[in-house]
C-alpha cells in the first residue's frame, strides 16, 4: 500500500529522497519555503541580476552521475557541463584581483610565484585529498547510517587517524 510522504525542504538531498521514495510508489510532497526548488543549488534573480546560490553544488560528479543513472539517465541527458577558465577570481583587500587557472601546470606556477616550493605542497595535499575522497565515496557515502559501525573498517580509521 503507498504511503504518503511529506519532504521538507527541496535541497538536491530532499530531490533525491523524494525520488526513490517516489520510484518505490510512494505519494510525496515536497513542502519549500523558497519559490524555487534546489536549496544552496537554486538560484536568486532581483533587479535584473541573476545569482547562484551554492556554486559548490557540483564538487562531487560521481554522486550525480550514479543518481542519474538509478533513473536511466545520465548527466549529459539534463547539462552540458563546461570547465571554466579562470576556475575562479580572488579579491583582495586593495581592490585588486587574481585570476586562479584551471589548468594544473599554470595553477602550479601561480601557486611557485606566490610561494617558493608551494607548487610541491599543492601536490602533496591534492595526492592526500584523493585517497580521503575514493575512502570517502567507496566507504562512506553510500551507507545507509543506521550504526557507526557501518564505518568501522580499517580504511576509514586509517583515514580518520592519518588526517592533518
Amino acid at each position: 500500500m503507498p504511503l504518503k510522504v511529506i519532504i521538507i525542504g527541496s535541497g538536491i538531498s530532499s530531490l533525491s529522497a523524494a525520488s526513490f521514495i517516489a520510484k518505490e510508489g510512494h505519494d510525496v510532497t515536497i513542502l519549500e519555503k523558497n519559490n524555487e526548488i534546489g536549496g544552496r543549488a537554486r538560484k536568486f534573480s532581483k533587479d535584473g541580476f541573476t545569482f547562484d546560490m551554492g556554486p559548490s553544488w557540483y564538487w562531487m560528479p560521481d554522486v550525480f552521475e550514479n543518481f542519474y543513472k538509478k533513473f536511466n539517465h545520465t548527466t549529459s541527458d539534463f547539462y552540458d557541463l563546461k570547465r571554466l577558465d579562470p576556475s575562479y577570481r580572488v579579491y583582495w583587500n586593495d581592490d585588486t584581483h587574481t585570476d586562479v587557472p584551471a589548468d594544473m601546470k599554470a595553477l602550479e606556477l601561480w601557486f611557485e610565484s606566490n610561494e617558493k616550493g608551494s607548487a610541491l605542497k599543492l601536490r602533496a595535499f591534492l595526492k592526500d585529498a584523493q585517497i580521503k575522497y575514493q575512502v570517502g565515496m567507496e566507504d562512506l557515502v553510500y551507507r545507509p547510517s543506521m550504526s557507526l559501525l557501518e564505518f568501522a573498517n580499517k580504511r576509514v580509521l586509517k583515514g580518520l587517524f592519518s588526517m592533518n
